[in-house]
């Protein structure tokens, strides 16, 4: 076994008892259980010990780290800038320098303050905007809001407050009004119903925000702002959430199958999911609106305005317990719809693959989502397992080339990066993992089961171990790259690490949580010893990407990694330097022209411009810039669709034929109008003319 797959399995085993620990069935004890003051100072403290010895590059907790999350808790709390005005936070101006000293002592001084102050301007903006909301507003005044919080400064007097509180529900309304009336906006009854829902709306969001659990939720977001400061992927999770984390690796999910969607606080079916019991029961239809939920005693709870996450917290459920959902019908019908909880059948975020046909050629597409692995079930789901599958089919089909699909691809497990990079690359190092005292060298020592053309597909949100994946192919001179300029660039991995305290069964003494953290404890390198840290992969052939002006790369984060770089590791290109060279310029000349990238890249740019900037008032004006807005996405979209005429062929791989699979048929119709799929095929057609 090697090192990283006996840590792997180390970590794995701590996982598993975290899970033990969640979910022990209630016990009645005598003694009694630690109040939330002492639970929160263990939490914090255990947290704090965690950044300090196990982050790969920590953070020295002192005055300046002290002076950020001041900064950042604050702005945290009231991202809008519609709740706090400029004198409260010279309100807490004392706390400054302290926060530090409170961090290593388990103290929560400041957090206590600042929430209760946060508690106090929550009523007062609830009172504002239920006030504001009460009447018609006047919509002929010329006037605009800047929606980026970021980039206005807060309010300096409590006139300044209402006047944002009157801007931003006007704005609300709007919204409302164009969603229920597709853009006619005239209409009194139209604003009276639109007004109705956004009050209902705004008054339930901010009851959530002072509701009894409100001081946890809080809790949990200020030790977020902690660890976020310490480097940008480290993440602290609540015991309910920390559970989750290992089912979402694992594909194995339970509840009844649906996607939902939040509209303002209204909650609509976004999808139904292969597999779920939503789908086959047939009550359930997208687009219909979920009024109520029902919770673990069977009460019908109101979801309006409350988080989607709680929202989907309470469909989702153990398995053979049932749920009830309070419908809206696109008819006006309203109905209860019970269904039982099953386990959702996740086969389509798995590993697929298809035949697709061009220029006379017959070329693999291979997908896949994330490189998941089940790290509580030996048996259970693996990427790597499933690709090699996915492999071996296509090659039994006889195709001439794989184009792997990595796109959005947010990456997972190393362990499966390593081995499915084996099966293009053969024996030798795939990538260098280095912690606090220690590089070690990931290898595999079996032939590679293809040896073919090859071309990996990426953008701007492929990220970490789908750019070790990419950066194996590329320094091994062993397939071309293609896709955006550079990948997302992030070069760390996080194990997900519970913390605790056992109790004594025979005395009664129940086991607390303390949730779990996910912290970065690895950096990755590629075998030539640079870091995908910042800079990520590289693209070998460039397609401008629709993402290309989203500030939303490892670059753009706050308390991102530094790049570094390391010495290499022994390994054997797969082509000489001369040959992949000619590779490169031929996949790069198979471009050719780029009209329809040039569309989408123009495009990008005017959407991303458009949302900085303020956002009119006026019905008429407000309703030409959404449609504005809409129609660069429209155009995006309808540029990066291959015209029907022009639509690729696309078959199934063998396995898929009339497996009943209702997913399978929809996704190859995507893959066939997709344009940048198409090019990748004129890359890789260009690559078997040169074998």
């Amino acid at each position: 076994m090697n090192i990283i797959k006996y840590a792997n399995v180390l970590q794995h085993l701590a996982a598993y008892a975290a899970i033990c620990v969640l979910t022990l069935p209630p016990i009645i004890v005598q003694a009694q259980a630690p109040n939330t003051a002492e639970v929160q100072k263990a939490t914090l403290l255990n947290v704090i010990r965690n950044l300090k010895e196990n982050h790969i590059s920590p953070k020295a907790i002192d005055d300046n780290f002290s002076k950020m999350i001041w900064k950042k808790f604050l702005e945290n709390l009231d991202p809008n800038k519609d709740v706090f005005l400029k004198s409260d936070f010279e309100k807490l101006r004392s706390y400054e320098l302290l926060i530090d000293d409170e961090l290593n002592n388990g103290m929560l001084t400041f957090f206590n303050a600042a929430f209760g102050l946060y508690q106090q301007r929550l009523q007062a903006a609830a009172a504002g905007y239920s006030k504001v909301l009460a009447a018609p507003f006047d919509f002929s005044v010329t006037e605009s809001l800047q929606l980026n919080g970021k980039l206005r400064q807060s309010a300096s007097t409590q006139a300044e407050l209402d006047k944002l509180w009157e801007q931003r529900a006007k704005y609300l309304v709007l919204k409302k009004m164009m969603d229920l009336n597709k853009g006619k906006m005239t209409s009194p009854a139209l604003e009276q119903e639109a007004r109705s829902k956004v009050a209902r709306w705004v008054g339930n969001t901010f009851k959530n925000l002072m509701a009894t659990t409100a001081q946890k939720d809080k809790f949990s977001q200020f030790l977020n702002t902690v660890t976020l400061a310490v480097e940008a992927h480290t993440v602290y999770f609540p015991p309910l959430q920390a559970k989750s984390v290992n089912a979402r690796m694992a594909k194995r999910f339970f509840g009844i199958g649906v996607e939902l969607q939040d509209k303002e606080g209204d909650f609509f079916i976004k999808s139904l999911r292969p597999g779920g019991v939503a789908l086959s029961s047939g009550l359930i239809d997208v687009n219909d609106r979920i009024i109520s939920v029902s919770n673990t005693s069977g009460e019908q709870i109101d979801v309006i305005g409350k988080p989607i996450l709680e929202v989907a917290d309470l469909v989702k459920g153990d398995k053979d317990t049932e749920v009830s959902l309070g419908l809206l019908k696109a008819s006006g019908q309203q109905k209860v719809v019970t269904l039982k909880r099953a386990e959702v059948n996740e086969e389509e975020s798995k590993a697929r693959s298809a035949i697709v046909r061009k220029d006379g050629r017959k070329i693999g597409y291979l997908y896949l989502r994330e490189f998941y692995v089940d790290v509580n079930d030996a048996k259970g789901a693996r990427a790597a397992v499933d690709v090699q599958t996915e492999i071996l089919k296509l090659k039994d089909a006889k195709v001439e080339g794989i184009v792997f699909d990595l796109r959005d691809n947010p990456g997972g497990s190393i362990d499966e990066v390593v081995d499915i990079a084996g099966f293009f690359l053969g024996p030798g190092p795939k990538v260098l993992v280095k912690e606090m005292n220690a590089l070690y060298t990931p290898t595999t020592d079996k032939k590679a089961i293809y040896t073919g053309p090859l071309v990996v597909m990426v953008n701007e949100h492929s990220g970490s171990a789908s750019e070790l994946f990419a950066a194996a192919i590329q320094d091994h001179k062993r397939g071309l790259i293609i896709g955006a300029p550079a990948t997302f660039g992030k070069g760390t991995a996080q194990p997900t690490l519970p913390m605790g305290k056992m109790g004594n069964k025979a005395k009664g003494i129940p086991n607390i949580s303390y949730g779990a953290i996910r912290i970065s404890q690895y950096r990755f390198y590629r075998v030539t010893g640079a870091s995908t840290q910042l800079r990520g992969v590289a693209s070998d052939v460039v397609l401008p990407g629709k993402l290309a002006y989203l500030e939303s790369r490892e670059k753009n984060l706050d308390s991102a990694l530094p790049w570094d770089s390391i010495s290499p590791a022994n390994y054997k290109p797969y082509y000489d330097a001369a040959t992949y060279n000619k590779v490169k310029k031929l996949g790069q000349e198979a471009v050719g022209e780029l009209d329809a990238f040039k569309v989408i890249d123009e495009n990008s740019k005017l959407l991303s411009e458009q949302q900085l900037k303020p956002v009119s008032l006026k019905p008429l004006e407000f309703v030409k810039e959404q449609q504005a807005l809409a129609a660069y996405s429209q155009k995006i979209e309808d540029m990066a669709r291959l015209p029907q005429a022009k639509r690729l062929k696309v078959t199934a791989s063998p396995g898929y034929e009339g497996a009943g699979k209702k997913w399978y048929p929809k996704w190859t119709k995507e893959v066939s109008a997709d344009i940048y799929v198409d090019k990748t095929l004129d890359v890789i057609n260009r690559l078997m003319m040169l074998k």
